[in-house]
């Protein structure tokens, strides 16, 4: 799609929104909410909410969590996955802010869970849409083998260590091994590419495995789970590879400007769509090789990826 249709697109979605706010809410645009000062935008849905809010937050658990069913249009009506989610955070925040004697309750409410709700009961096609926007350019998540990514990453490793690969005129050797090295722990691992380059630190107490130094806003310690990878190799790729990049003093973002492009240049040549394919190959392969007794599939893939929430995974990944 064209730039220009693109934002033609864009235009027309937002014209449509604003309708249909318009005739739910009387307002035409969400707004925004700034925790630290507790100022929100003046006429706008998020002010609706902030007043009606502080009629109920003390009179009831079901009057706090009846507003979830009120707001949820101006939380994902037309809007992107992510867009949903940056939304919901803005309702949370004024009920944080706000506070109130069913304050849990209300945040309980307030969960992906709770405001795609609607949509999985009616619109299915508009999840599917989802997932197929998300997933694009991505392999088929149910055709992917287990054993075909083993098999890759096996490959891989082999390259690596017997040096099969082949250095052109322009590269130099060390330059040629981190793209392998970053398509490896990418399929082995599960980790974002950034996490791989700079963050990532992963650790082994006995039989457990560990990863830490997750990013998106999550710091917590996940269960680490390797495909076809020990754990002294993956210390050993990461150590070189960090050698080369020499990521040490350098911020994610600033690790994303330098690297991003390029190894999602060099991960094309070497049979992936680009870096993000590397986690989705793994946690389709992971969903199969680490579910455990009851779990969904979208279950055991928010855990080995470290998702706070199912919403996340199950449209991402599945």
């Amino acid at each position: 799609m064209s730039e220009t249709k693109r934002a033609t697109k864009h235009d027309e979605t937002a014209k449509e929104r604003q309708e249909v706010f318009k005739t739910i809410y009387g307002l035409t645009t969400l707004g925004s909410f700034d925790l630290k000062s507790g100022k929100v935008s003046e006429n706008s849905i998020l002010e609706q909410f902030k007043d009606r809010y502080n009629e109920v937050k003390n009179e009831s658990v079901e009057k706090v969590q009846s507003l979830y069913r009120d707001y949820s249009y101006a939380i994902f009506f037309m809007y992107s996955p992510s867009a949903i989610r940056n939304n919901l955070v803005k309702f949370k925040n004024i009920i944080k802010s706000e506070g109130g004697k069913y304050k849990a309750n209300a945040l309980e409410a307030f969960t992906i869970d709770n405001i795609y709700a609607p949509v999985k009961a009616k619109d299915r096609e508009t999840k599917r849409e989802l997932k197929e926007e998300l997933r694009a350019g991505e392999s088929d998540s149910q055709t992917i083998d287990p054993l075909v990514i083993e098999k890759k990453v096996r490959e891989l490793k082999e390259i690596l260590e017997k040096k099969k690969y082949i250095v052109k005129k322009n590269q130099k050797e060390e330059q040629v091994r981190a793209y392998y090295i970053v398509a490896l722990l990418g399929l082995a691992t599960g980790r974002r590419f950034t996490e791989i380059m700079k963050t990532l630190t992963v650790r082994k107490r006995g039989t457990k495995l560990t990863f830490s130094g997750l990013l998106k806003g999550n710091d917590k310690t996940i269960e680490g789970n390797l495909i076809a990878l020990s754990y002294h190799d993956v210390k050993k790729y990461l150590t070189e590879l960090r050698k080369f990049a020499k990521t040490e003093n350098m911020t994610e973002n600033e690790v994303n400007a330098k690297y991003a492009r390029v190894f999602n240049n060099a991960m094309k040549r070497l049979g992936f769509t680009n870096v993000k394919a590397l986690r989705h190959n793994y946690s389709v392969a992971g969903s199969q090789l680490f579910k455990r007794d009851g779990e969904t599939i979208e279950d055991t893939i928010t855990r080995i990826l470290g998702h706070k929430e199912v919403f996340t995974s199950a449209l991402n990944y599945v």
